[in-house]
């Protein structure tokens, strides 16, 4: 998903994952508050900032499968090259 200048790529799966998670947090975050008697707008709306921080976290994480980077075709056709083939019994 990060290429190498920086940017980010996802695929359509990643993406509607990525903004279900986000909408999680934003839920979280901001009914967190709500309940606890925060109900000026402008801290809500704090929350609905800082609860992208998590989902961005997993964006810019390089091992994280979800929404990181996958491996390319070509390190995938090696690994599968390489692999052995399991004995028959």
């Amino acid at each position: 998903m990060l290429k190498e200048k920086g940017e980010i790529k996802m695929n359509k799966e990643q993406l509607k994952a990525a903004l279900a998670s986000y909408g999680r947090s934003v839920l979280g975050a901001g009914l967190a508050l709500y309940m606890t008697g925060v109900t000026d707008p402008k801290d809500l709306a704090y929350a609905l900032l800082a609860a992208i921080a998590p989902v961005a976290l997993r964006a810019i994480n390089p091992s994280d499968t979800a929404f990181g980077r996958l491996p390319d075709v070509a390190e995938v056709e090696k690994a599968a090259k390489s692999a052995k083939k399991p004995a028959k019994k």
